[in-house]
């Protein structure tokens, strides 16, 4: 089984650890990259290639709506997935608008990554809960 790469790109250091000693229980998790702004997201995204980046719309220097418009612009095969404490529908239709490949609640991350990571290949659309 081929482990995936993953980076976290999240302006809060606590909500990037949690996720990430999450993530690296997990059995076919490889690398887990940590970023702390859009603007490095975009640039870890050229060097590391990751697999899977959770990004957060909230984060200075460059949002990560802005930095999913240009990684998947770019780099269409890598799956974008918007995560935010946000519950405005809003957030969501941007977060296809940007090309993402999902949308989850952080409240919920541990649940849908579980989900995602277990069936890689699931639909895009069972990314966004519909």
């Amino acid at each position: 089984m081929k482990k995936l790469n993953i980076m976290l790109a999240d302006d809060h250091p606590e909500f990037r650890r949690v996720v990430r000693e999450f993530l690296s229980r997990l059995p076919n998790v490889g690398n887990v990259y940590e970023v702390s702004d859009g603007h490095e997201a975009v640039h870890a995204n050229e060097v590391l290639h990751p697999d899977i980046i959770v990004m957060d719309i909230g984060m200075p220097v460059m949002n990560g709506l802005e930095a999913t418009r240009i990684i998947k612009e770019k780099h269409p095969e890598t799956r974008v997935v918007i995560a935010t404490m946000h519950d405005n529908p809003m957030y969501k239709q941007h977060a296809i608008e940007v090309k993402a490949d999902g949308f989850f609640f952080k409240a919920q991350l541990k649940e849908n990554l579980e989900a995602m990571l277990g069936s890689q290949h699931s639909p895009v659309s069972s990314l966004f809960g519909e």
